[in-house]
């Protein structure tokens, strides 16, 4: 067998937090022991910290203002309607086309915003944007009978029950599911190595995210959700994913030579969700920055928002998975009506708004402004922005917890703080930070709600119905084991966007000039920096400034109906 000269292992929302703590205690053998003998420190994510723009600038080493991807959603041009993004929204190249162009075997397996896959020179199976089992999310097409063979079942790309967690069986269903998944990439990622040897290879894990987000607070005493009944059961649940994985890990090392360079890195870090709830577009109506039609304010208009919500609630808690799937292919046309009324973008009057927030996802506190020439309908002027956003910075300030005074919303980055290349533009004006210090969680705000107070503290009590416990943060995880590395020593201020640089230049590859990361030099061996000196390409290629994502009607369904299930979308 050819030894990959790099193998990475991808831990979705691994956090130190947690880690930490438990490779001190012995609990993690396989991720201590990279500890001990490589670099190791914080990985700062894309912000906002999720896993489209995360994964994705790690794949690329640029913002996404040069990528183009800055949420699960994107506007769709000339509307303001919203369609899902995937692999085809990407505006940059990713370190495996790159490697595979310099004439490098590549293997990629289950990273996130990768479908459709890349005709790579090797190979690559798409992670969680891929619509379903069915689609052609593996290159080479034949891999898959090989793959399907070796395992003896098809391929699974989800959870099922993750919606349904109402019951113990229901709970248990659920890891049991995260752990054959985890199995199911392992041997995958076995297989691979073995027959189709390969220069780099990552294989990415999403099962922390998801127990994270659904499990945190049966672990946390702190936690206002906490479940002191279930934590008697469910207290290691995260736990036993970490130490799942460090053992996937383990058996990955046994089958690497010594001089194979390990990389273990997550998108983002994980906590615990916030008990401080806003409701962005109530509070932009009532400061006079948003109006809803006036349809929407009389009795009749209240009437038939109220039963169409009805109706789509009851639709989602009631369906299972399939059901949903089989509907919304069936009737796609009648979907979109429910999505819009029940997320009541319908009800805003574009004619009168300044600005606004899309309240389908789930951490959507990106404020947007209806520039004119920039959105449909938009009416503020231009050289309005700036006073404008002033102005909305401000009274942010405003909202305060009752209980200690605290900022609900302690930093608010204007877009061109964050963003820069030929994409900028698509991102929000605004983006409010939920993910430091105390946070926030936001709901969607209705029409007929509007003079409702615009923020809610959550009571502490156990939980009713599934719903996140854990959220994202910003920092989250880098451990680097090879010859070129140092041992067992932290170092500070490593960035997502800086990953990919340094993998190419420890392979000895020019870096394109127009990356915004950089090589982490301070983590690696002094003679190897002095006897491998940076090179650049300062013939890289453009960004792209279009979008090819183009899910069909049921595609998007099916997107949906996970990213639902998994919590991303209200």
């Amino acid at each position: 067998m050819t030894a990959p000269q790099i193998f990475i292992v991808g831990l979705d929302a691994a956090s130190w937090d947690l880690l930490q703590p438990w490779t001190k205690s012995g609990e993690l053998p396989n991720l201590a022991k990279l500890i001990e003998q490589g670099v190791s420190g914080d990985l700062q994510s894309a912000i906002p910290p999720l896993t489209p723009p995360a994964w994705t600038s790690f794949m690329t080493g640029v913002n996404p203002g040069k990528h183009g991807i800055f949420h699960f959603l994107e506007t769709q041009p000339d509307s303001y309607d919203m369609r899902y993004t995937n692999a085809g929204s990407r505006r940059a190249r990713t370190l495996w086309s790159i490697l595979s162009d310099a004439g490098l075997k590549v293997g990629a397996i289950n990273i996130p915003f990768t479908y459709p896959p890349e005709p790579l020179n090797g190979f690559q199976i798409s992670g969680m944007d891929t619509p379903s089992e069915q689609s052609a999310f593996i290159h080479p097409p034949e891999l898959r009978e090989e793959i399907e063979l070796e395992l003896g079942e098809a391929l699974r790309l989800e959870v099922r029950y993750l919606g349904f967690m109402s019951s113990d069986a229901r709970r248990d269903a659920v890891l049991d599911e995260l752990r054959q998944i985890d199995e199911q990439w392992t041997k995958i990622a076995l297989l691979l190595l073995e027959r189709h040897p390969v220069d780099v290879m990552m294989v990415t894990f999403m099962s922390i995210d998801t127990v994270q987000h659904y499990f945190w607070h049966y672990m946390d005493e702190r936690h206002f959700l906490h479940d002191s009944a279930g934590a008697g059961k469910y207290r290691h649940a995260i736990k036993s994913v970490y130490q799942r994985l460090d053992r996937a890990l383990g058996q990955f090392l046994t089958r690497l030579p010594a001089q194979t360079t390990v990389l273990v890195a997550s998108d983002h870090g994980g906590g615990p969700v916030s008990d401080r709830v806003v409701y962005l577009n109530r509070y932009l109506c009532q400061i006079g920055l948003l109006k809803y039609r006036e349809h929407s304010k009389s009795m009749l208009g209240k009437l038939r928002q109220k039963v169409v919500r009805s109706v789509y609630q009851a639709i989602r808690s009631s369906l299972t998975s399939s059901q949903k799937k089989w509907l919304a292919d069936l009737f796609p046309a009648l979907r979109q009506k429910f999505e819009s009324a029940y997320t009541s973008f319908a009800d805003i009057d574009w004619s009168a708004t300044k600005a606004y927030c899309s309240e389908v996802l789930a951490y959507p506190p990106s404020i947007c402004l209806n520039i004119e020439g920039e959105r449909p309908e938009g009416i503020v002027n231009p050289g309005e922005r700036e006073a404008l956003m002033e102005l909305i910075t401000k009274k942010l300030t405003d909202l305060r917890d009752p209980r200690d005074g605290s900022l609900i919303i302690s930093r608010v980055f204007r877009r061109e703080e964050l963003f820069d290349g030929p994409c900028a533009n698509e991102a929000p004006d605004l983006v409010l930070d939920w993910w430091s210090g105390g946070g926030f969680a936001a709901e969607p705000s209705f029409a007929e709600d509007a003079d409702k107070p615009v923020l809610k503290i959550r009571e502490r009590a156990p939980m009713r119905e599934p719903e996140w416990s854990g959220t994202h943060r910003l920092q989250g995880v880098m451990i680097l084991r090879g010859k070129a590395a140092k041992p067992g020593v932290r170092i500070e201020d490593a960035r997502l966007i800086d990953i990919a640089p340094t993998l190419l230049y420890l392979l000895r590859q020019k870096i394109p000039s127009g990356l915004d990361g950089r090589v982490l030099t301070e983590a690696l061996d002094p003679a190897f920096v002095a006897t491998n000196p940076l090179r650049y390409d300062q013939n890289s290629e453009p960004f792209a400034t279009t979008s090819s994502a183009a899910y069909s009607i049921e595609e998007a369904a099916l997107v949906e109906e996970r990213l639902k299930a998994l919590g991303y979308v209200d």
